[in-house]
């Protein structure tokens, strides 16, 4: 393996889920701002033409693939810098229905991409990170995983189960000196709610429909009128990661407008339970 100067001088990047929304403006950024290599991991090649055109290097690879498959594949494609700086998990997509409409085959997939994508990643990087007493790993949650919203509720709960993950790793890596961010993202302008990123449970039961038709209408009118911009999603990410002190890094990252209001109903459903609690059993 030979690396040359410049490439042992510019910061290393993975982002996963670079061919779309977010985690493609993430990776166009740190090229962009900070002139960064960045590996960008997405399903096919040509999904991920448009940041490979700005200077990205393209990573055909399905995360919710084999372990060592997943591995393997990231491997190879760092063998070319030898080292890892940061990992971005922002791959996944919306799975609709109710929990009762959803499938063991349906919940399977999308934990597979939701939460036994990144911790292949994570655990794929870790070794390097711990080796070289740095690093930074930002994983996407969204702030789904703070609320089980009808509709909704095995999407969120395959963020929920990444946003414990992560805090559970915080507590492990930071004294290694490996920084882990959680992001809880509201709603930005990117094709997630779009066909092909927003999936439906198989199974429909009407008795459901009085429920979940008016949040289904609700999810196509915001569709393309999502209040946040990626790309300043982007750029606060890339900017907070790029600081020297990696102890200046947050644990956790509210972006958008509409987040603080999921944060603040997770707080006051706590209060709740708090009126209520049993402490002397």
């Amino acid at each position: 393996m030979f690396v040359t100067f410049d490439e042992v001088q510019r910061p290393v990047w993975v982002v996963t889920g670079a061919s779309s929304g977010v985690g493609q403006a993430i990776a166009l950024e740190a090229v962009q701002s900070l002139n960064a290599i960045v590996f960008a991991v997405g399903r096919t090649e040509e999904a991920l033409q448009p940041v490979a055109d700005a200077g990205c290097r393209p990573v055909p690879l399905n995360v919710a693939g084999p372990a060592e498959d997943v591995t393997a594949s990231l491997m190879a494609a760092l063998s070319s810098v030898g080292k890892i700086d940061v990992l971005v998990n922002a791959a996944g997509y919306l799975l609709e229905g109710a929990v009762e409409e959803t499938s063991d085959d349906e919940a399977l997939d999308v934990f597979q991409t939701n939460f036994f994508g990144p911790l292949r990643l994570m655990r794929a990087v870790l070794p390097h990170m711990r080796r070289a007493g740095h690093g930074v790993i930002l994983n996407v949650a969204g702030v789904d995983a703070y609320e089980g919203k009808p509709n909704a509720g095995v999407y969120g709960a395959s963020k929920a189960a990444l946003a414990a993950a992560t805090e559970a790793l915080q507590r492990e890596a930071d004294p290694l000196g490996v920084r882990v961010c959680l992001v809880q993202p509201g709603h930005f302008r990117t094709p997630f709610l779009a066909r092909g990123h927003r999936l439906r449970a198989g199974e429909t039961i009407p008795d459901y429909d009085a429920v979940l038709a008016p949040l289904r209408r609700g999810l196509n009118d915001l569709n393309g009128a999502q209040p946040g911009d990626p790309r300043r999603a982007a750029r606060a990410l890339v900017d907070l990661v790029a600081r020297d002190d990696l102890r200046q890094i947050p644990f956790l990252v509210l972006l958008g407008s509409d987040a603080p209001a999921a944060a603040d109903r997770a707080r006051a459903r706590l209060e709740q339970a708090r009126r209520y609690e049993q402490t002397d059993l």
